[in-house]
Protein backbone atom coordinates (compact mmCIF):
# COMPACT_ATOMS: atom_id res chain seq x y z
CA UNK A 1 0.00 0.00 0.00
CA UNK A 2 1.21 3.35 -0.82
CA UNK A 3 0.28 6.60 0.14
CA UNK A 4 -2.14 7.49 -3.07
CA UNK A 5 -4.06 4.34 -1.93
CA UNK A 6 -5.22 5.56 1.02
CA UNK A 7 -8.30 7.25 1.37
CA UNK A 8 -9.29 11.39 2.43
CA UNK A 9 -10.06 9.72 5.97
CA UNK A 10 -6.95 7.10 6.44
CA UNK A 11 -5.02 10.25 5.10
CA UNK A 12 -6.05 12.77 7.72
CA UNK A 13 -6.15 10.09 10.33
CA UNK A 14 -2.30 9.45 10.24
CA UNK A 15 -1.87 13.16 9.69
CA UNK A 16 -1.12 13.46 13.78
CA UNK A 17 1.95 10.69 13.20
CA UNK A 18 3.05 12.52 10.35
CA UNK A 19 3.32 15.69 11.93
CA UNK A 20 5.49 13.74 15.17
CA UNK A 21 7.74 11.95 12.50
CA UNK A 22 8.52 15.39 11.03
CA UNK A 23 9.31 17.06 13.89
CA UNK A 24 11.41 14.09 15.31
CA UNK A 25 13.48 14.67 12.22
CA UNK A 26 13.42 18.37 12.18
CA UNK A 27 15.15 17.98 15.74
CA UNK A 28 17.01 15.07 15.93
CA UNK A 29 20.85 16.34 15.57
CA UNK A 30 22.80 13.88 12.95
CA UNK A 31 26.35 13.84 13.45
CA UNK A 32 28.23 12.88 10.35
CA UNK A 33 31.21 12.12 12.59
CA UNK A 34 28.95 8.85 14.26
CA UNK A 35 29.56 5.54 13.23
CA UNK A 36 26.00 5.21 12.53
CA UNK A 37 24.40 8.72 11.85
CA UNK A 38 21.16 7.66 11.33
CA UNK A 39 21.11 5.48 15.25
CA UNK A 40 19.63 8.87 16.76
CA UNK A 41 16.69 8.99 14.65
CA UNK A 42 16.03 5.90 14.33
CA UNK A 43 15.62 5.19 18.29
CA UNK A 44 14.13 8.90 18.49
CA UNK A 45 11.19 7.78 16.11
CA UNK A 46 11.19 4.35 17.08
CA UNK A 47 10.22 5.53 20.75
CA UNK A 48 8.13 8.71 19.47
CA UNK A 49 6.06 6.26 17.72
CA UNK A 50 5.24 3.29 19.82
CA UNK A 51 4.23 6.43 22.57
CA UNK A 52 2.10 7.93 19.30
CA UNK A 53 0.58 4.30 18.72
CA UNK A 54 -0.07 3.27 22.80
CA UNK A 55 -2.08 6.59 23.01
CA UNK A 56 -4.16 6.35 19.99
CA UNK A 57 -4.35 2.93 19.95
CA UNK A 58 -4.75 2.30 23.72
CA UNK A 59 -3.37 -1.18 25.95
CA UNK A 60 -5.62 -3.13 23.69
CA UNK A 61 -4.59 -2.74 19.96
CA UNK A 62 -3.70 -6.17 19.83
CA UNK A 63 -7.15 -7.46 20.70
CA UNK A 64 -8.70 -5.27 18.75
CA UNK A 65 -7.06 -5.84 15.47
CA UNK A 66 -7.81 -9.69 16.23
CA UNK A 67 -11.44 -8.13 16.10
CA UNK A 68 -10.93 -6.66 13.32
CA UNK A 69 -9.37 -9.15 10.87
CA UNK A 70 -12.19 -11.72 12.60
CA UNK A 71 -14.43 -8.91 10.80
CA UNK A 72 -12.55 -9.01 7.44
CA UNK A 73 -12.59 -13.05 7.38
CA UNK A 74 -16.48 -12.74 8.11
CA UNK A 75 -17.41 -10.34 5.58
CA UNK A 76 -15.26 -12.30 2.78
CA UNK A 77 -16.87 -15.28 3.68
CA UNK A 78 -20.46 -13.74 4.29
CA UNK A 79 -20.13 -10.54 2.55
CA UNK A 80 -21.93 -7.66 4.06
CA UNK A 81 -24.75 -8.60 6.73
CA UNK A 82 -28.09 -6.90 7.27
CA UNK A 83 -30.38 -8.73 9.61
CA UNK A 84 -33.14 -7.25 11.71
CA UNK A 85 -32.32 -6.45 15.33
CA UNK A 86 -34.38 -8.82 17.02
CA UNK A 87 -34.35 -7.11 19.99
CA UNK A 88 -36.70 -5.54 22.58
CA UNK A 89 -39.67 -7.62 23.43
CA UNK A 90 -41.42 -8.02 26.88
CA UNK A 91 -39.41 -11.16 27.52
CA UNK A 92 -35.97 -10.36 26.56
CA UNK A 93 -36.15 -7.46 28.83
CA UNK A 94 -37.40 -9.08 31.61
CA UNK A 95 -34.76 -12.07 31.29
CA UNK A 96 -32.32 -8.75 30.98
CA UNK A 97 -33.57 -7.69 34.60
CA UNK A 98 -33.01 -11.57 35.65
CA UNK A 99 -29.29 -11.34 34.50
CA UNK A 100 -29.37 -7.75 35.88
CA UNK A 101 -29.94 -8.86 39.16
CA UNK A 102 -28.02 -12.59 39.13
CA UNK A 103 -24.36 -10.68 38.22
CA UNK A 104 -25.16 -8.19 40.96
CA UNK A 105 -26.04 -11.29 43.84
CA UNK A 106 -22.80 -12.55 42.54
CA UNK A 107 -20.73 -10.24 42.88
CA UNK A 108 -22.41 -8.93 46.12
CA UNK A 109 -21.52 -12.24 47.29
CA UNK A 110 -17.74 -12.78 46.01
CA UNK A 111 -18.00 -15.63 43.48
CA UNK A 112 -18.53 -12.82 39.95
CA UNK A 113 -17.57 -13.60 36.83
CA UNK A 114 -16.62 -12.28 33.52
CA UNK A 115 -19.20 -14.75 32.17
CA UNK A 116 -21.60 -13.36 34.68
CA UNK A 117 -20.63 -9.73 33.10
CA UNK A 118 -20.66 -10.46 29.69
CA UNK A 119 -24.41 -12.65 29.97
CA UNK A 120 -25.74 -9.18 31.65
CA UNK A 121 -24.45 -7.27 28.75
CA UNK A 122 -26.13 -9.49 25.99
CA UNK A 123 -29.23 -9.52 28.09
CA UNK A 124 -29.06 -5.76 27.62
CA UNK A 125 -28.86 -5.64 24.46
CA UNK A 126 -31.55 -8.35 23.65
CA UNK A 127 -33.71 -5.50 26.13
CA UNK A 128 -33.13 -2.48 24.21
CA UNK A 129 -34.93 -1.55 21.13
CA UNK A 130 -34.12 2.10 20.48
CA UNK A 131 -31.20 2.15 17.98
CA UNK A 132 -29.22 4.81 19.88
CA UNK A 133 -29.40 2.56 22.95
CA UNK A 134 -29.04 -0.41 21.31
CA UNK A 135 -25.80 0.59 19.47
CA UNK A 136 -24.51 1.88 23.64
CA UNK A 137 -25.43 -1.62 24.18
CA UNK A 138 -23.85 -3.77 22.03
CA UNK A 139 -20.54 -1.14 22.66
CA UNK A 140 -20.66 -2.13 26.14
CA UNK A 141 -20.48 -5.75 24.78
CA UNK A 142 -17.56 -5.47 22.83
CA UNK A 143 -15.19 -3.92 25.58
CA UNK A 144 -16.25 -6.38 28.05
CA UNK A 145 -15.27 -9.07 25.61
CA UNK A 146 -12.03 -7.40 25.02
CA UNK A 147 -11.50 -6.85 28.47
CA UNK A 148 -12.36 -10.52 29.46
CA UNK A 149 -9.51 -11.38 26.48
CA UNK A 150 -7.11 -9.12 27.72
CA UNK A 151 -7.78 -10.67 31.22
CA UNK A 152 -6.96 -13.90 29.95
CA UNK A 153 -4.08 -12.34 28.25
CA UNK A 154 -2.76 -11.09 31.53
CA UNK A 155 -3.11 -14.62 33.34
CA UNK A 156 -1.60 -17.34 30.35
CA UNK A 157 1.58 -14.51 29.66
Amino acid sequence: MTIADLTPEQTEALRPLAALIETAIRETPIRLDADHPATALGGRLLADIAAYMGRTLGPDAAVLAEVQAERERQDTKWGEQNHPDGTGNKSQQDFADHKRKWCEAAFGSGYGTWADVLAEEVAEVEAEREPARLRAELVQVAAVAVAWIAAIDRRTA
